[in-house]
């Protein structure tokens, strides 16, 4: 089996192209190639497949695993990812309208080229991300008020004792999956190691969340540390920084078009309330290889003795 090493912004992932959907990507499989000790390395295994039947629309299926093997619905830098395949490796070409589409666990999205190299390779992804959400119900995270531009979160133990209280007030928001965004003085100095785990097990997010870090510079700029679900903090999360934008912006903190700068590199959204969300940002592919088939066969589930 052939695969990519593939980034966007330092988000990093492996990467495989599989449109006849013959590899089930299994937690298990998943997990093993994204261990940087003993497979591949990489915040995420990336599938692509065929489009589902509900998504004919789409033109490949971005099936997206984080490096534990869960599941995550949608991957912003993923998405860049998997558009620079395609379009470079020749799998898929751009419609009529220069957009790619690719079916994610929240949908399709429409994708455009937005730069290329002298040799005409991706280098730089445009993506509408969709219309944020802000109901708790569909984040999902549960309310004391639905209706809330800021929520109280309690806080217990170690992480009570590092910001000196016993509750935090936050912004939550799903962009396809959900996220937690907490304004920082200073996001270098943010204990994200301590409340970043906090928060993503917390009561009040049944499926879990990614939690945003998120400093004002200024209406244009701000500085983003998020912790991934299922990953731990990551060099950048495209949706992390849409959600954290939409979040600022709820409080006027922020204009429409905003720089995210994230420790693995700069993202541009865009965004007017009660429209989609435009995300901006590279996607680099590092790597290509082929996997042993020896290690392959160990970690893929045996065969049943139905099937023998």
């Amino acid at each position: 089996m052939r695969y990519t090493l593939a980034h966007g912004t330092a988000n990093d992932f492996v990467v495989f192209a599989d449109l006849d959907d013959a590899v089930e990507l299994t937690a298990g499989l998943a997990a093993a190639l994204a261990d940087r000790r003993r497979g591949l390395g990489g915040d995420g295994v990336i599938r692509i497949g065929a489009p589902p039947a509900d998504q004919r629309d789409a033109q490949v299926f971005m099936d997206h695993r984080n490096a534990d093997g869960s599941h995550a619905e949608m991957c912003g830098n993923g998405v860049r990812v998997v558009a620079k395949h395609v379009v470079d490796h020749g799998l898929v070409s751009p419609d009529a309208d220069g957009l790619v589409h690719v079916a994610t666990r929240s949908g399709s999205k429409a994708v455009r080229v937005a730069g290329r190299d002298r040799d005409g390779r991706v280098t730089a992804v445009t993506v509408d991300m969709g219309a944020p959400e802000f109901d708790p119900v569909r984040v999902p995270f549960v309310a004391d008020d639905a209706l809330a531009v800021r929520h109280p979160v309690e806080l217990y133990g170690e992480a009570a004792a590092t910001v000196g209280r016993d509750h935090l007030d936050v912004a939550v928001v799903s962009m396809g999956n959900p996220h937690v965004v907490l304004p920082v003085a200073d996001v270098d100095t943010a204990a994200v190691e301590v409340l970043g785990p906090a928060l993503e097990a917390h009561r009040r997010f049944p499926n879990g969340v990614n939690v945003g870090f998120v400093q004002v510079l200024d209406d244009a700029h701000v500085k983003l540390r998020v912790f991934e679900r299922g990953v731990g903090e990551t060099a950048a999360c495209g949706t992390g920084a849409c959600a954290a934008v939409v979040a600022l912006q709820r409080d006027r903190q922020v204009d429409d078009r905003v720089e995210v700068t994230l420790p693995g590199g700069t993202l541009t959204i865009e965004h007017r309330p009660g429209g989609s969300v435009l995300m901006t940002g590279p996607a680099v592919e590092v790597a290509h290889g082929e996997l042993d088939p020896a290690w392959l066969a160990s970690v893929l589930p045996a065969p049943s003795a139905a099937a023998s």
